[in-house]
């Protein structure tokens, strides 16, 4: 396996990179702004995805409860409704997992799925944390081959920057260029930014409220996200991982008409919600 196909843990540099991504100020252009809720997208170069920023401060919710809920995979399967399947797959240190997730799409786009590199870091420690940042980027694994019902979609980067501004508040950045792949009608992905976006931070936060109470009767002391000697993930075998992400046929999916909505996107990459979910 050459070099460049080696997949590596996420680095100070890289945290540090996703961080300034979150706070820059320049060349970003607002398409929302509502409900305490303000998404941005802007170019990047030798990229024809665009990276998209939200926004957002929660006042009833604390930065550690955020920080569980878009970890907690078996939370996930109760409030992630188009979800079709996640598995956690492997590790290769005690704070880069590989997981492969798949969720529904609108009739007639077909599934997403994708596998992913997740990593996270607390500054300056998980002990007192004063920020915390999680990222995901595609990978390849040779046990999850793209699927002839599904189109493999490609995640970029995609994460989180939460830091809390107190003890039940919190400020909360989702940033992403995420490549749906197939041949998608213009009108979707032009509504990724008005539309979905929105929608990811509403639901994270409806989660995040009921979390707690939820974690009382499940596993309340299983949280190897904060406590890696917990993980129980087999190490990633020589061979099975590439940085490469694996080539697909191209799908169209132009005959999807506007009328039908769009509920797809990304989580502990991706986040997936229905049309008319609201804000409580």
């Amino acid at each position: 396996m050459l070099d460049s196909d080696v997949v590596l843990p996420a680095d100070d540099d890289d945290f540090a990179k996703f961080k300034q991504l979150c706070e820059s100020k320049e060349s970003w252009s607002e398409c929302y702004s509502k409900k305490n809720v303000t998404v941005a997208t802007k170019h990047q170069e030798n990229s024809n995805v665009k990276l998209l920023r939200a926004v957002t401060s929660f006042s009833d919710v604390s930065a550690g409860t955020i920080f569980d809920v878009v970890h907690d995979t078996e939370y996930r399967r109760k409030w992630d409704h188009d979800m079709i399947k996640m598995d956690e797959v492997c590790k290769i240190c005690v704070n880069n997992t590989v997981s492969y997730y798949a969720v529904k799409c609108p009739t007639p786009v077909k599934p997403r799925d994708v596998v992913f590199l997740c990593s996270w870091i607390a500054y300056p420690n998980m002990r007192e944390p004063k920020e915390y940042i999680m990222i995901n980027k595609s990978v390849s694994h040779s046990d999850f081959p793209p699927k002839s019902n599904m189109v493999r979609a490609i995640s970029l980067v995609t994460g989180y920057h939460i830091r809390p501004t107190g003890p039940n508040s919190a400020d909360f950045t989702y940033l992403t260029q995420f490549d749906p792949r197939g041949k998608l009608p213009k009108w979707v992905v032009n509504k990724v930014a008005e539309f979905f976006t929105p929608k990811v931070i509403y639901r994270i936060h409806k989660a995040a409220r009921k979390y707690v109470a939820w974690k009382q009767n499940h596993n309340p002391r299983l949280k190897p996200w904060l406590w890696p000697e917990q993980c129980r993930l087999p190490m990633a075998k020589p061979g099975q991982l590439s940085a490469k992400v694996d080539e697909v046929e191209t799908i169209d999916e132009t005959s999807a008409r506007e009328e039908n909505g769009t509920n797809g996107g990304t989580s502990k990459d991706p986040i997936v919600v229905s049309e008319d979910e609201e804000e409580d």
